[in-house]
């Protein structure tokens, strides 16, 4: 089992999310964060110019059995190149999933 981490910017989440739905991956979860990128920039707030170092990016996570893992890749690659090409994606291995109400444990408690 496989959890796939991506990071893109706020506007290309439909078009992530709608591509992974296509590819039949039905649960996710997105989370709004702050990052930091390699250089700054200048944004008016309030008619005053500041120095921004911090953006609002989303962090979507998707967990996926081995066997959907390059799949689910070419869904958020897919989606994320339609919405400006933007993102990282992550991949680490999940050791085990337990699902708390029935007690179902590896891949079946996905």
């Amino acid at each position: 089992m496989k959890q796939v981490v991506v990071y893109l910017r706020p506007e290309q989440l439909p078009a992530v999310k709608q591509a992974l739905y296509e590819a039949e991956i039905r649960h996710l979860t997105a989370i709004s964060v702050l990052g930091t990128a390699p250089k700054t920039e200048q944004q008016m707030y309030r008619g005053v110019e500041r120095e921004v170092e911090l953006f609002r990016r989303m962090r979507v996570e998707v967990n996926v059995q081995d066997a959907m893992l390059e799949t689910t890749i070419d869904a958020i690659s897919r989606g994320a190149m339609e919405s400006g090409g933007f993102g990282k994606i992550f991949i680490t291995e999940l050791h085990d999933v337990v699902k708390i109400w029935t007690g179902e444990r590896g891949t079946r408690a996905l």
